[in-house]
């Protein structure tokens, strides 16, 4: 009996590593989006940079948690739910570490690209939805993360439907870019930008929901990813 609560209690702390240090992770990912579109806004060379090196910090965090999982599993063989929330937390984690390369993307537009060229009150209107893009992808990652701490699979599922209206004003903001660079031949460069920025913050938005779904499997055992819920 002492032994298995003692085999109990290094379970419990092998799990409790392996969700900090995916917490750990998420708040590094966070802090490179938030970054990423902070260089991209202020045109600031040397935070992109930080950005595009911080990324390896990400891939480390990746390798730990697969490590952490593969011990976890092989030592401790879980039981069915706890077996669920460890692979759920692998899962998540790639999508985290895909997160950090879109970051790293959104530093590189602003590498490549710099400055815009062209009238800045011609592209302050898309300029200004592509920030209520990035508040909501933010938004929902942060819930994404969230859910995971709290195992809330009610709240997984509203942070998942709320995917639909990332989409939504992704759709429309590449639609007035489109229409701009057909009207505006001399800032294609720019709408060019805007595009490539929205894109990742698209594919970040898919990741969140990604995560959401990891949670909604953990907590019920249910795989939703290809279904429309």
């Amino acid at each position: 009996m002492n032994l298995h609560r003692h085999i109990s209690a290094q379970f419990e702390s092998e799990l409790q590593g392996l969700k900090s240090t995916f917490a750990n992770m998420g708040g590094l990912v966070e802090e490179q989006v938030q970054a990423a579109m902070q260089a991209f806004k202020d045109v600031d060379l040397e935070l992109a940079k930080r950005v595009r090196t911080r990324e390896e910090q990400v891939n480390q965090f990746e390798l730990d948690i697969d490590k952490e999982t593969t011990t976890i599993i092989a030592r401790r063989q879980p039981a069915a739910s706890d077996l669920r929330l460890v692979l759920g937390l692998l899962k998540s984690s790639t999508d985290l570490e895909r997160i950090g390369d879109e970051a790293s993307r959104i530093a590189k537009v602003m590498i490549k690209d710099g400055p815009f060229t062209g009238s800045i009150e011609l592209l302050l209107p898309l300029l200004n939805v592509l920030t209520n893009l990035h508040n909501m992808v933010s938004t929902q990652l942060s819930n994404s993360l969230n859910n995971v701490a709290r195992q809330d699979e009610i709240a997984a599922r509203e942070t998942i439907e709320s995917d639909a209206e990332v989409d939504s004003l992704y759709k429309s903001l590449i639609q007035s870019c489109s229409e701009g660079m057909a009207a505006h031949h001399e800032s294609v460069n720019a709408y060019m930008s805007i595009i490539w920025v929205a894109r990742s913050l698209e594919r970040i938005g898919d990741h969140a929901k990604n995560i959401s779904e990891n949670v909604v499997y953990s907590v019920e055992g249910e795989d939703i990813r290809h279904s429309n819920s």
